[in-house]
């Protein structure tokens, strides 16, 4: 068996984020037709929320961005910027949150008092009012769930040997 390349492992886990997201496996392809997934070495610079922001404004197609530290691997650090009504939000730092039968993941600002971030059953992002806990504290249980399950969907289609395309729009560092 050989071993993945850089760009097949950063499709892989594009894939295990689009199935987490999504909430099933198989629709990878139509999620990243309505969502730009960006996996990057570092977080994005002021220049480039302007343009994601620019992007999201013009496509209606939200923009998250993930990037791992050295300190913190198997975590993505994420960001967003999406539509919701007439506003644009960017927000630099979301978390992973599941519900307890983890159908539903949602991505929750830090501070908890945004609300949420959900897709729904046509992968659209929609915009919660409230966030599913009222501080990182009480979300804990949620948040170990969601990157336990990404963590364990990546793993599980390498055992598989599921090899996917980097999508064309997706953007690799």
């Amino acid at each position: 068996m050989t071993k993945p390349t850089d760009q097949q492992l950063a499709a892989n886990y594009m894939g295990a984020v689009a199935h987490l997201l999504g909430g099933a496996p198989g629709r990878h392809q139509e999620f990243f037709e309505k969502v730009e997934l960006i996996l990057s070495g570092n977080e994005p610079h002021a220049l480039q929320l302007l343009q994601f922001t620019g992007s999201v404004r013009a496509t209606g197609r939200p923009v998250i961005w993930l990037h791992h530290t050295e300190e913190a691997p198997q975590v993505p650090l994420i960001g967003l910027v999406a539509p919701a009504d007439d506003q644009v939000y960017t927000i630099e730092n979301c978390m992973l949150w599941s519900t307890p039968n983890g159908r539903t993941t949602r991505l929750v600002p830090d501070n908890f008092k945004m609300g949420a971030f959900e897709f729904d059953a046509d992968l659209r992002l929609n915009h919660l009012p409230t966030a599913p806990a009222r501080s990182l504290q009480a979300g804990r249980t949620g948040i170990v769930r969601a990157y336990r399950r990404l963590l364990q969907l990546e793993q599980e289609q390498l055992a598989r040997g599921d090899v996917f395309a980097l999508p064309q729009l997706a953007k690799a560092a």
